[in-house]
């Protein structure tokens, strides 16, 4: 795994940084507390989320920021990946929102736990080693928060123990040994309850032989019964011959009776259909002679050529009467007008045009011309309602002769639809009378028929007495059938409820001589894990845990001792990889060396573990480490030490974060940073 960039947005101190990471070693510089940390911390989260009690939202989004975002490019097997994860601020608490990665161009969008999963996948980190608070591999390999460089060295033996088989892959054979112990306990436990299912086996072997003696008795005995079955059988099996026989005359005789119904019944029918024609042909003889009586001869032609005539003067007289109407509102109107124009003259003192007054000779002649239109208006009124009236008269009276009319020509449609039942009446009574002629014919036919047919029914009386016989017999011989097969289906039943509970006695005893296989496996694997397979597990996780210790120690050592210049001061690892530090010949607490030397000690530490890891695991993450706060309380002699230390560890990519400017001369690259007004910047 290389690092290519990172991209911070309401980061901490950062609000929209790009940092590039370079290949070899890179420093970034700075005062305390100018960010410098913030960035692996940020890429941290980009890899792995959000982890409980280690990296929380609210320590990583920016104060009074709603939403943040980290975005980390890197390569990993020639493979370009781009991980963004994003934050968000909910009420009290800063949370993970949905993020996205991109592999060689193709985006995924997933959630927070899908990133992760995928990550783990990628860095080819094992899932066991990744807790709800911290990833174990990548902590001892790549990065360690400067905070946490001394805690494995403080942290009691036995967890420390613990947590180095998990990250050294080794606690899988003390599971195996525990798992072993868990499942030999099951072993025994399951051979003392196999043992409690096979105590009655002695007992259910001497029943089934004393059920095969039994099976072997009624067998032959149903053989015997067989024998006279078959003899009976054979009887039945003639009887139903003879019965066949008798049986195809009888169906003979079946169907000269079938035949005489359906003729009794058709001749039935017939004569009931010929009475029903006779009544109907009663019924219309009597219709027609009744409406022959009632029909008059009209015709409809004349009345309504008359009827046309008569709207066609009532659409004239109409017309008339609303023209005259017109004229008596076009009159009043008109005499009203002049009624108004009176009246306004009269009260009229000043002309409205001319502003002029107006002389009483002016206003008397205006108002004679004026009577003068009034009474010409009254007596064209006069003349006109008179014969608007005599036109409302003569309309009604020509409405009425309408009404009569059609009333006329209704009478006379009615007539003529009586001529048309006639008509029909009579063509059903000729229809009637043929179909009476038929009846008559086919009724005579039908007698002769059924005379026909007993005259055939008497030849076959003796074929049922015959049949009969032949049933009774056939039935005593049934009987007898049926009491040897209950007595052998009783046989039958016995015999096989015995075959039943045999072939259960011998599963059952099958299944007790496998469970007795099954005890004596068991005591074969029981002795195989407990005297060797224990054994040996716990020989090979010694082994191993002697070459990794043998391996740390060795690594420990090494860099403990390039970093303290003092022959008076060494340090090994105890047999619980404890650090133990000798000085002058004593051995002495860690507590008690100067803040230097213990930084040293927790460095050489970590970077043996590194190793170790590396060595023994195919991780993806073996080219990169990020040391964070490496020299805190160092010397500058020891300081000096760190430029051997960097050359030895010979890894593509090193970060350093370091405030001290001496490390500058130690690397390839320093992005150096400052933080003015709570905003960190590349400078």
């Amino acid at each position: 795994m290389l690092l290519k960039k990172i991209k911070l947005e309401n980061i901490r101190s950062y609000l929209n940084q790009e940092v590039n990471f370079p290949i070899g070693s890179t420093l970034f510089s700075g005062d305390i507390g100018s960010g410098k940390s913030s960035i692996l911390l940020a890429m941290d989260f980009a890899l792995f989320g959000l982890q409980k009690d280690a990296l929380s939202g609210n320590s990583l989004l920016r104060n009074g920021k709603n939403k943040g975002s980290v975005e980390l490019h890197f390569s990993i097997d020639k493979k370009d990946i781009a991980i963004k994860r994003t934050l968000k601020r909910v009420k009290n608490s800063v949370t993970q929102d949905a993020g996205h990665i991109i592999i060689n161009n193709e985006k995924k969008e997933l959630t927070p736990i899908e990133l992760k999963q995928l990550i783990l996948s990628l860095l080819n980190y094992p899932k066991g080693l990744l807790t709800k608070t911290k990833s174990l591999i990548y902590r001892y390999t790549v990065y360690t928060p400067q905070e946490e460089m001394k805690h494995i060295l403080l942290m009691d033996s036995l967890n420390r123990l613990d947590i180095l088989r998990k990250v050294f892959n080794i606690d899988k054979y003390k599971r195996l040994a525990e798992n072993s112990k868990i499942y030999l306990n099951y072993l025994k436990q399951r051979k003392s309850s196999l043992a409690d299912k096979i105590a009655d086996l002695d007992e259910k072997v001497k029943e089934s032989k004393e059920k095969e003696r039994e099976i072997s008795n009624t067998e032959l005995e149903i053989k015997k019964i067989g024998d006279s079955l078959a003899a009976v059988k054979k009887t039945v099996s003639e009887k139903k011959n003879e019965i066949k026989v008798l049986e195809e005359e009888l169906t003979k005789i079946n169907e000269l009776k079938k035949r005489l119904e359906l003729t009794e019944l058709e001749l039935k029918n017939k004569i009931i259909q010929s009475k029903e024609n006779n009544e109907e042909l009663l019924e219309i003889e009597k219709f027609i002679s009744e409406l022959r009586k009632d029909i008059k001869i009209k015709t409809t032609e004349n009345l309504k050529e008359k009827i046309s005539s008569k709207k066609n003067e009532i659409v004239l007289m109409e017309t008339t009467a609303r023209e005259l109407l017109n004229k008596i509102n076009e009159l009043r109107i008109k005499k009203d007008n002049s009624e108004a124009l009176k009246k306004t003259i009269s009260e009229l003192e000043t002309c409205p045009v001319c502003k002029q007054k107006v002389g009483k000779d002016h206003k008397h002649n205006i108002i004679a011309s004026e009577d003068k239109n009034i009474e010409d208006f009254n007596k064209n009124l006069k003349l006109f309602i008179e014969r608007q009236k005599e036109a409302e008269i003569k309309l009604k009276e020509l409405r009425d002769g309408l009404e009569n009319l059609r009333k006329e020509e209704y009478s006379a449609e009615i007539n003529n639809l009586k001529n048309l039942s006639l008509e029909e009446k009579e063509k059903l009574r000729e229809k009637l009378l043929k179909q009476l002629a038929t009846l008559k014919s086919e009724i005579e036919n039908l007698n002769l028929k059924k005379e026909e047919t007993n005259k055939e029914l008497k030849q076959f009386n003796e074929i049922e007495k015959k049949y009969n016989s032949a049933k009774e017999e056939l039935e005593l011989i049934k009987e007898k059938e049926r009491a040897i097969e209950i007595k052998n289906a009783t046989l039958a039943n016995e015999l096989n409820n015995v075959k039943i509970s045999y072939n259960k006695l011998k599963e059952e005893i099958e299944v007790k001589l496998k469970i007795r296989s099954e005890i004596e496996y068991l005591n074969q694997l029981c002795y195989w894990i407990d005297d060797v397979f224990i054994n040996l597990v716990s020989a090979i996780e010694k082994n191993i845990m002697v070459k990794v210790h043998n391996d740390f120690n060795n690594y420990f050592e090494k860099w403990f001792g390039i970093l303290i210049d003092n022959d008076l001061l060494k340090i090994r690892l105890g047999q619980e990889f404890t650090p133990i530090i000798e000085q002058d010949g004593h051995d002495i607490e860690y507590e008690y060396l100067s803040g230097g030397e213990k930084t040293a000690a927790a460095l050489a530490y970590r970077l043996a573990l590194n190793q170790i890891i590396n060595n023994l695991s195919n991780i993806k993450t073996k080219d990169l480490i990020i040391l964070d706060e490496p020299t805190d309380g160092f010397s500058n002699e020891q300081l000096d030490r760190i430029k051997f230390v960097l050359d030895e560890l010979d890894m593509q990519q090193i970060i350093l974060v370091s405030h001290d400017p001496k490390i500058e001369s130690f690397v390839n690259n320093i992005i150096r940073l400052s933080k003015r007004e709570h905003v960190t910047e590349i400078l």
